[in-house]
């Protein structure tokens, strides 16, 4: 009978604490699947959630299906990922120890690759998170971008770049590749996750000062050329629009990973669009998110891998319209790839963009001159920053002519000096003569004298 009432209060209590979780998170949801009407600077009424359409969410939300999945499954899914993720860190800081010379022995990077694959694995696994690798047919594609004669068999790469739609694929990545992430310096001395990053061999960067930006690209660069040295055997991931989208559209691609323009391995990360729930974060609060995955029993995420791209002078040539700079037609390029291949939608959406809308969900207030002003200080910048390029290459410019101009004078200055040298030469040599001749007229006087002297 005690055993009995035991049951009872256990489930009772579960499914009380199910029905306030599934409930906070259904209320909390609301904001991001009703209407979002506000008025443009013409006073029309427009939708906020269809202007900014690659962040906002498509999947839907049932507060019967949420509560059925928090009574079942949520709170076992947090104890299990939490026994997995303290299990999980303390073997590896061992493991570590162990195999220390993991950054250039392949054999203690192969152990412990080995090992954090296996942890991300049950951890992808307790929360219902199925991933189905694809390998798609792209050599269409990438001959059309990169030139008929690409070779698709080198397959060396020291950087990893993937759509960014959730905070899933950041594990999955660990998963596949155990690779490094580009992290601020102060994430090296964190409780939990700095031993974590420095497993990974994370590049820690100073973030603080976003106008020193150079010293992070250069950064990234020593990064990727220690790996072809073979000083470092960790490959990095990076997620080159910055944010997440909901999955649908790709986003703006940031300079970071193409400034090298060494190879990169992409993949494309997406869900499965008319499920009524899926993986893609988009303009989410990521909490919430995750609860809202706890409270669903299995998730597919599909990651296509493609071959490595590498940078060639076919593209520079056929694609210049894509920028004045390598790094910007590298960058659209590959932004290209993935929007054919993954059949995603391009967008010059970014981080910004997001913020405003996520802006505009919270507070209610939208600002319809807000892009405009946004859009004329991104212009104003990159004209700033065209502008400082024009006065470097004007500069160094009047340094080369400056430079040729010296260069001429100095040799005037050396021809003239030869010619003083070779008049000198003349002179010393007229002056010898002169001297000789002198010497030759006081010998015949002396002899005249003498004969003189003796006539008389």
């Amino acid at each position: 009978m005690s055993a009995l009432i035991v049951v009872c209060s256990i489930l009772g209590s579960n499914l009380l604490f199910s029905f306030i979780l599934s409930l906070i998170v259904y209320i909390r949801s609301q904001k991001y699947y009703r209407p979002l009407i506000k008025k443009d600077k013409d006073n029309n009424p427009i939708d906020l959630h269809k202007i900014y359409d690659a962040f906002h969410p498509h999947d839907d939300v049932c507060f019967i299906q949420l509560w059925f999945g928090a009574f079942f499954c949520a709170f076992i899914k947090i104890f299990i990922s939490l026994f997995i993720v303290t299990f999980g860190y303390w073997h590896l800081r061992i493991v570590r120890k162990i195999y220390n010379n993991y950054d250039t022995n392949p054999e203690h990077r192969k152990k412990l690759k080995n090992l954090i694959s296996c942890w991300t694995w049950l951890f992808l696994g307790i929360n219902g998170v199925r991933i189905k690798k694809k390998y798609p047919e792209c050599k269409e594609v990438y001959k059309k971008y990169l030139g008929e004669d690409y070779d698709f068999e080198d397959d060396k790469y020291s950087l990893i770049i993937s759509n960014h739609i959730g905070f899933f694929e950041v594990v999955i990545c660990m998963y596949l590749y155990a690779p490094g992430f580009l992290a601020k310096s102060t994430v090296e001395n964190y409780f939990f996750i700095g031993p974590i990053s420095q497993s990974l061999n994370c590049l820690y960067v100073d973030r603080e000062n976003e106008k020193d930006k150079k010293k992070i690209f250069d950064s990234l660069l020593s990064r990727q050329k220690s790996f072809y040295e073979e000083q470092n055997l960790s490959p990095l991931v990076l997620f080159p629009e910055g944010t997440c989208s909901c999955g649908r559209n790709i986003l703006r691609f940031k300079k970071g990973a193409f400034y090298s323009l060494l190879p990169i391995k992409p993949q494309i990360v997406s869900v499965d669009q008319k499920t009524k729930y899926h993986l893609s974060v988009g303009a989410s609060n990521v909490i919430l998110h995750y609860v809202k995955n706890l409270c669903h029993f299995i998730n597919t995420i599909y990651v296509a891998i493609l071959p490595t791209i590498r940078a060639t002078d076919y593209m520079f040539e056929n694609y210049k319209s894509f920028g004045k700079e390598k790094w910007e037609i590298y960058s659209k390029v590959i932004r290209k790839i993935y929007s054919e291949v993954g059949e995603l939608e391009e967008t010059d959406m970014g981080y910004r963009d997001l913020a405003r809308y996520i802006k505009a969900m919270r507070t209610g207030f939208y600002d319809p001159n807000e892009n405009m002003n946004f859009e004329k200080k991104e212009k104003k910048d990159d004209m700033d920053e065209n502008n400082k390029k024009d006065d470097i290459l004007e500069i160094n410019t009047k340094v080369e002519e400056n430079n040729i101009s010296n260069e001429e004078e100095k040799k005037d200055n050396d021809e003239k000096i030869e010619l003083k040298e070779d008049n000198k030469e003349d002179i010393k040599e007229d002056e010898k003569e002169n001297i000789k001749e002198d010497y030759d007229n006081i010998d015949e006087n002396k002899n005249d004298k003498k004969e003189k002297l003796l006539d008389n």
